[in-house]
């Protein structure tokens, strides 16, 4: 007779292995084994909480949302940190109001709770948000609805550009943007456009023109790297600071600013941009461990910049390996050390 193997049916185990997957970032696998345990235990408000952490991680606010207030009000409403993420959730989905409602509820339920200080900072940029929302957007699109044919069109720059085929991705820019003049992405697309077919001149006056109008945070950084590139350091130094006192809701926007302060010599406010991104978890890849790496390494934390480097170098990245081979024989120069210069404009957000 054959050994008998139990199956598991301990709604904790899958918790545990859906916990461990969500650590390394693994969310499908987590999402399994976090469904698996809520199968077997669908009254266990913490189960479902950490699989809308998952979803939140994700960019699936909405999801995670309302698996948080099914929580609340269905399953234990005394289960307080919902209110954390579904203020995380609510300030990503540009809903401030609610967003700033929930963390003070979440204040007001827990004033020592594990998530106050995140909660404080929260409130902090909320509160810039408030301050800057006429001057800074995060949106793609403000008030716009984009159709299907519109979306499709502007994904097509996108192969254009990587075609080289620039001249026609210039016309396509300018169409789009004449039927939605509220797409901000299409500008930002534009300005990299100008810049490639050698306009750059043209390019820097095009993103002055929106920004008078709209404080879109990617043209705040193209211009920035633009007036860099061109020498303008009067106007490079008003843009600067601009950049400096942003602070971005919308993840990808503020790792393009950690990414172009970093890339200006700005290393000690990229690097506070770049632990808040590590801290909430932002996706990262090796160019993103290689930046906050050299960053750390010029406001003279060197176990922070080796232990990122190593991370970045255990996802195949080049230049992160060869700094710590060399690191290993003698001692780095800051002119070793910088961010990769992407003349293209693409902020390696690929």
């Amino acid at each position: 007779m054959g050994q008998v193997v139990p199956f598991i049916q301990n709604p904790e185990y899958f918790f545990k292995q859906g916990v461990v997957a969500y650590q390394k970032k693994d969310w499908q696998r987590s999402i399994r084994y976090l469904q698996r345990a809520i199968d077997l235990r669908p009254l266990e408000g913490v189960f479902h909480c950490q699989l809308a952490a998952v979803l939140s991680d994700m960019g699936q606010y909405e999801r995670s949302n309302e698996i948080l207030l099914h929580v609340i009000e269905h399953i234990d409403y005394k289960l307080y940190d919902c209110y954390y993420f579904l203020a995380n959730n609510y300030a990503y989905l540009g809903l401030f109001d609610r967003a700033r409602d929930a963390a003070n509820k979440y204040i007001q339920l827990m004033p020592d709770g594990d998530f106050r200080e995140d909660t404080d900072e929260l409130l902090q940029l909320l509160n810039l948000e408030d301050i800057g929302s006429d001057d800074f957007s995060d949106d793609e699109s403000l008030d716009a609805p984009m159709s299907d044919e519109f979306i499709l069109r502007f994904e097509e720059v996108h192969q254009f550009i990587k075609d080289q085929n620039y001249l026609k991705a210039e016309e396509q820019l300018r169409e789009l943007i004449f039927e939605n003049p509220s797409y901000y992405a299409a500008y930002s697309q534009l300005a990299r456009v100008l810049h490639l077919l050698g306009r750059t001149e043209e390019a820097i006056y095009f993103l002055d023109e929106l920004l008078q109008v709209e404080a879109y945070v990617p043209a705040i950084c193209q211009i920035a790297l633009l007036l860099d590139h061109a020498g303008h350091d009067q106007e490079l130094h008003y843009w600067k600071e601009k950049l400096i006192d942003v602070m971005p809701i919308d993840k990808n926007h503020m790792y393009k600013v950690a990414a172009t302060l970093c890339r200006l010599g700005e290393y000690e406010a990229a690097l506070h941009a770049f632990q808040y991104l590590h801290k909430h978890s932002y996706q990262e890849k090796g160019v993103f461990f290689y930046r906050f790496g050299v960053a750390a390494f010029h406001c003279g934390h060197d176990a922070k910049t080796k232990k990122f480097w190593s991370m970045a170098r255990r996802t195949g990245h080049e230049k992160a390996a060869l700094l710590l081979q060399t690191w290993e024989e003698r001692s780095l120069s800051n002119e070793e050390v910088r961010c990769e210069t992407v003349q293209d404009l693409a902020f390696g957000l690929d």
